[in-house]
């Protein structure tokens, strides 16, 4: 058993300070994510039973390439980037595209990239297409949008992707945005959300994507399973992050890094959909498909069994981890992670934690 501290990364869209009760330290600036893994973009750092850290990172006791997971708080202040995650396949055929030299830089690494995002407070985002006929309707009353409102009644999404990204004057339609989604019958949070997008990339024709993109609400436990190929903008709110071991972000919009629609496009599944999912406290949320599964212990105690990946991440309060070999105290913002070999563990929770679990990941070091 080992514990880590998470790596912050500091993004445009995230709270200012927004990480600071996991981080301990205020910067005055957008702490956007914490993250708890071995992926080389951020490796988790080690710390002894103090709260320093060893020197050593997560990523020195696992094979990288195998880890199973990648586990994240994420403060969003602003809307994300509308953006697409690729599956497997095409992770790995554009990945050696770009090794060999015959294709852009676009992933940062080789692998498939499925997502949940469970909230800790309310939480709001746009994933999935919305219904082709309201799609269509919003679109229609949009300046020089006409050609993209038809590739949507028509189910053409990628179609209406490129006719609205080239639409010649995006910051007409785009402030013509929130009077559109008023008249198509949009209201409350879900016009406002609309709103927000509008105000915040004025002249950015990704704007335009989220009229394709269905909104959706989550109260705080409630979960939403985004698998690859599915598109999707978180927009604001805190919450559990948990993903295959993968950075790979395809982006169409809504941010000032670079975007990529060809490679973007051809990321999308359309037989994926996002799942809505939830679990009392104690109980793992495990949208079917997911290849992880997660729940939120409040103030009680369970055993996690041998033979998986495991992560105990406290979140509020106090908790303990316990093993027939190891015994620790986790403060909050730090984790506790489990090899498959380690033995069983009880996790006793005085506050708020995640435990995160997935199949078999290649242990290097020794068992705790």
């Amino acid at each position: 058993m080992l514990v880590v501290r998470g790596a912050v990364k500091e993004y445009d869209w995230g709270k200012i300070d927004g990480l600071v009760a996991w981080t301990g330290e205020a910067t005055g600036r957008p702490q956007a994510e914490l993250w708890f893994g071995a992926h080389p973009g951020g490796p988790s750092p080690l710390i002894d039973g103090s709260g320093v850290p060893t020197g050593e990172l997560l990523a020195d006791h696992f094979d990288v390439d195998n880890i199973p997971i990648l586990v994240k708080l994420l403060a969003a202040a602003r809307p994300l980037s509308v953006q697409v995650h690729p599956a497997a396949a095409t992770a790995r055929a554009m990945w050696h595209a770009q090794l060999d030299g015959s294709g852009r830089t676009v992933l940062t690494d080789p692998f498939e990239k499925t997502e949940m995002l469970v909230a800790l407070e309310p939480f709001e985002a746009l994933a999935g297409w919305r219904a082709p006929e309201q799609a269509a309707a919003i679109l229609a009353m949009l300046p020089g949008c006409s050609a993209g409102a038809e590739a949507a009644a028509a189910g053409a999404t990628d179609h209406a992707i490129t006719d609205l990204l080239a639409v010649p004057d995006a910051g007409a339609a785009v402030s013509a945005l929130p009077g559109a989604v008023a008249g198509a019958g949009l209201a409350g949070p879900e016009a406002a959300a609309y709103a927000r997008v509008a105000a915040m990339f004025p002249h950015d024709p990704g704007a335009l994507l989220t009229a394709l993109l269905d909104y959706v609400a989550l109260a705080p436990g409630e979960g939403i399973f985004v698998p690859a190929g599915v598109p999707h903008s978180y927009l604001s709110g805190t919450g559990l992050e948990v993903m295959t071991s993968s950075d790979n972000v395809l982006r169409l919009g809504l941010t000032a890094k670079d975007v990529f629609v060809e490679e973007a496009l051809a990321a999308l599944a359309p037989d994926r959909v996002p799942v809505l999912a939830s679990a009392p406290s104690g109980a793992p949320i495990a949208p079917d498909g997911a290849p992880f599964s997660a729940m939120l212990l409040r103030s009680g105690s369970l055993e996690i069994e041998s033979g998986q990946y495991r992560i105990v991440l406290l979140i509020e309060g106090s908790a303990r981890v316990s093993t027939s070999l190891a015994d620790v105290e986790l403060r909050m913002g730090t984790a506790a992670v489990l090899a498959a070999p380690d033995p069983s563990a009880q996790v006793t929770v005085d506050g708020l934690a995640a435990v995160v679990t997935a199949p078999v990941a290649p242990f290097v070091g020794e068992a705790a």
